[in-house]
């Protein structure tokens, strides 16, 4: 069976086709958001440390609080929730635009993004329960779970030129309406292809936080996630740093997107022939590779092996994320789903928030290399949990 045919196949099934195109336009102005919301602050009060705060506000807010809300999707239903939701967001982005336009105070558009946070829609998680609940079969899955990694590595490198286009050339707000305008409209279109939806399911045990998200089955995937967020965290820091002192800056965004285009020929190539290849082999093999390549970063001092390292570094993601997220489809419960796919995204952005402030510190000091070296280290931590998620028996699915 060819690789195309794989995917093809894919929106054979009723409902799937519908469902994708809405989803994939709907993470583009999610991928648009955060930077967005720096342009439309940056222009407001002409402090960049103020638009940081404001990004990271809405950032923080998102991180901590969605995967609530995403308790509440796997209760009562995508639509239901959206119909709360997406008021509370499209008022919160208006807010936003209006009062970084207008120059009101700080406070005003500093609580509209931590509003927006909070009610942003994770489309990631929707669409892949949506694939869950479509889909039969273990290679199914994974072709459709890379097709989703293909879709988020696309939307975020497209996303952010969009936005700079936008916000440089229009107005510092324009960013923020088209991406709020994406997020809005097509989630909406999304969660009206009612016959895609995963059935809503009983509430879990647990107050705050449900409980069975606890279980040793499932804690392993936060926490390589919460690592990756280090990853990138860090060596979007240190991209820039070793750019600049290659005298290559200008080009630092070309460089970063030759590691997202390796990741994205990975990801398609994994998704076509996952049922020969496996999650474990490619899970180690990815982690394996993403090490050894961070740390040839930390002694690379010339542009071409700068640049090729840092596409080879992309292409080992793929083969990382997307097998463990056929792992976690495979333990977590439908009425976990949604939550379990949700923690993972805030464990990464957590993990990117504590790490750009430190590895940036470690590079003013040093040097960018220094900062790879550190993160090298880091990633020796994944390799141990990669080793947990792939050892010989299978994962047992959480009750």
């Amino acid at each position: 069976m060819s690789a195309l045919t794989n995917y093809r196949q894919l929106f054979l099934i009723p409902g799937a086709g519908r469902f994708f195109v809405p989803a994939a336009l709907a993470r583009l102005g999610v991928a648009m958001q955060s930077l967005a919301i720096l342009w439309a602050a940056q222009g407001a009060t002409g402090s960049f440390a103020l638009a940081g705060i404001a990004t990271g506000t809405f950032a923080i807010t998102e991180a901590l609080l969605a995967p609530q809300v995403a308790r509440f999707v796997d209760s009562h239903g995508q639509a239901t929730v959206a119909t709360f939701q997406l008021p509370v967001f499209g008022l919160a982005a208006v807010t936003l635009v209006v009062a970084t336009s207008l120059n009101t105070p700080a406070l005003v558009w500093l609580m509209a993004s931590a509003v927006a946070g909070v009610s942003c829609p994770q489309i990631g998680s929707l669409a892949a329960a949506r694939w869950r609940h479509l889909t039969d079969g273990a290679a199914q899955i994974s072709t459709a779970l890379a097709l989703e990694a293909a879709v988020n590595t696309a939307t975020f490198m497209v996303g952010p030129v969009l936005v700079t286009s936008l916000s440089a050339t229009v107005h510092p707000a324009m960013g923020l309406v088209v991406a709020a305008g994406l997020v809005v409209v097509f989630t909406a279109s999304l969660v009206r292809c009612r016959e895609s939806e995963p059935p809503s399911q009983a509430r879990g045990p647990g107050l705050v936080l449900d409980a069975r998200l606890l279980d040793r089955a499932l804690l392993p995937f936060p926490t390589l996630h919460l690592l990756l967020g280090i990853y990138f965290g860090g060596t979007t820091i240190c991209l820039t740093a070793a750019a600049l002192s290659l005298g290559v800056a200008p080009y630092a965004g070309l460089i970063a997107a030759g590691g997202g285009i390796g990741g994205l020929l990975a990801g398609f190539v994994y998704g076509a022939s996952s049922h020969r290849i496996g999650t474990g082999p490619a899970m180690l093999l990815g982690s394996a590779g993403l090490v050894l390549f961070c740390f040839g970063l930390s002694q690379s001092h010339g542009l071409v092996s700068f640049v090729l390292l840092t596409a080879l570094a992309g292409t080992c993601l793929s083969p990382i994320v997307i097998p463990a997220a056929v792992k976690l489809q495979q333990a977590a419960p439908a009425s976990l789903y949604v939550q379990a796919i949700t923690w993972t995204a805030s464990a990464s952005a957590l993990g990117t928030a504590v790490a750009a402030p430190l590895i940036g510190q470690l590079v003013d000091e040093r040097s960018a290399q220094a900062g790879y070296l550190a993160i090298t280290g880091v990633l020796s931590l994944l390799l141990i949990v990669t080793v947990l998620l792939t050892r010989d028996r299978r994962l047992s699915p959480v009750p």
